[in-house]
């Protein structure tokens, strides 16, 4: 992961750079816009560079479940950053809009260098996506997304200065500049929901409750799976479960189908970090669930 972010960090500065240099010399306020997107790419790179050394600790007394969270934190800093550049960049934008004075077009260079950033921004995204998928971490694909919406973003840029030359009608760029800010506003609260979805003890994918249900159901002597739970630790799910068994059976072959349990559930869902297994007899009173899911609160919603 910290070689995945020394290259993000150096192929995201010469861009940035590259942009920003352009911005101001061909007067292009959509291109200066797209290189402080990158910068802050830039900043969100170093901030994964700093979570990926926490994250790799191992447990200790103090984070018994170690500290894969860390990369969502990440990614709730990185979004913040992401939404007050989009924010500066839609009020600048929008000053340029309603006290606009007389513009002049903007330089043909804001072109050629826009062009070689989204060559470069489009290798940089599809790197970081295949880093991430291949070690499961959301920091990197959460990365890989902002890179993708900065190829998007350059290709509007590009299709803006190409309008705004023929047309001849300068005040397009700072409208593709708000149109820019807008975006990655849009971009930092989408990255914001997903992070804090996993601090909250949350999952994005709730049809893992369904294969849980459907491994219980399928060991012999486990019935009623109930106030199931699954939160994920990193890149792993953590889950916790009651079931139903004979109340006439012994301890150990109360265990022994609860070891089975646990099993077929690993065979249903990869990358488990921990199942606890909670057994009571069947047919028995139950207190009041306040939390958990069960088949029948899967079957309402």
């Amino acid at each position: 992961m910290a070689r995945t972010s020394w290259i993000s960090i150096i192929g995201n500065a010469i861009l940035s750079l590259l942009k920003i240099v352009a911005g101001f010399v061909s007067g292009s306020m959509a291109v200066l816009s797209d290189g402080l997107d990158s910068a802050s790419d830039v900043v969100t790179s170093v901030i994964i560079l700093f979570a990926s050394s926490f994250v790799s600790r191992p447990p200790s007394s103090k984070y018994v479940y170690g500290r894969e969270k860390a990369e969502n934190i990440a990614s709730t800093v990185l979004s913040f950053v992401i939404f007050f550049m989009g924010c500066q960049i839609v009020v600048v934008a929008g000053e340029q809009i309603l006290f606009a004075k007389e513009k002049e077009l903007p330089s043909a260079i804001a072109v050629w260098v826009t062009v070689a950033s989204i060559v470069g921004k489009l290798l940089l995204a599809w790197y970081q996506f295949y880093q991430g998928r291949r070690v499961d971490s959301s920091m990197l694909k959460a990365n890989a997304v902002n890179m993708r919406n900065d190829v998007i973003i350059s290709a509007g840029v590009l299709v803006g200065l190409g309008c705004t030359f023929l047309l001849n009608i300068p005040i397009l760029d700072p409208i593709i500049a708000m149109i820019i800010g807008l975006y990655i506003i849009w971009s930092a609260i989408g990255i914001f929901r997903d992070a804090n979805i996993v601090l909250m003890d949350g999952i994005n994918d709730t049809t893992i409750y369904n294969k849980i249900i459907e491994a219980v159901e399928s060991v012999p002597g486990a019935y009623n799976p109930h106030r199931i739970r699954s939160s994920r630790v990193g890149n792993t799910y953590n889950v916790v479960l009651d079931i139903e068994v004979d109340g006439q059976l012994t301890l150990l072959e109360a265990h022994m189908i609860a070891n089975n349990v646990e099993d077929r559930i690993k065979s249903h869902i990869d990358n488990i970090y921990d199942i606890v297994v909670h057994t009571e007899p069947k047919d028995g009173k139950h207190c009041e669930e306040k939390y958990g899911i069960s088949k029948d609160v899967l079957s309402a919603d």
